[in-house]
């Protein structure tokens, strides 16, 4: 008896097509590659914001627990901006129970402080962090 394939069970060959488990693999992979690029391609706005809101709620949380230590970052900040500026920088406890602590948030670029300066407000000497974004007023206390 003569083969009429080359397919390994000896199987003859009927026609040229791709079998179930080529069609599932290939299905796999593209779900695979949808899945990774669809959330790259929509919403990135949404991935921003939180970002900025996380930046903005640690900044805030750093210069309360500074502030509660004996470091004010808020005395000598213009705006906003530039206390967020402050604290990124950090600074040092010289007397009290906390002195040699360290306070900052460290890494953050320029762009990283512009958005949490948008989730952050100035009221009463005391940094605020909003959920909501903050109104930017020119020359005032709100970036």
């Amino acid at each position: 008896m003569k083969m009429l394939s080359n397919h390994p069970l000896g199987k003859p060959q009927h026609g040229r097509g791709f079998s179930f488990f080529e069609v599932m693999l290939f299905v796999a992979i593209l779900g695979i590659i949808v899945a990774i690029a669809v959330p790259m391609m929509s919403n990135h706005d949404a991935f921003y914001a939180a970002r900025d809101r996380r930046n903005a709620q640690e900044l805030v949380s750093v210069n309360m627990m500074a502030n509660a230590a004996g470091l004010n970052f808020i005395q000598g900040g213009e705006s906003v901006l530039d206390i967020l500026r402050n604290i990124s920088r950090g600074a040092m406890v010289t007397r009290g129970a906390m002195k040699g602590r360290s306070f900052s948030v460290p890494g953050l670029s320029e762009e990283d402080l512009q958005g949490a300066a948008k989730y952050v407000d100035l009221k009463n000497g005391e940094l605020r962090y909003s959920f909501d974004s903050v109104q930017i007023t020119q020359g005032g206390t709100s970036l």
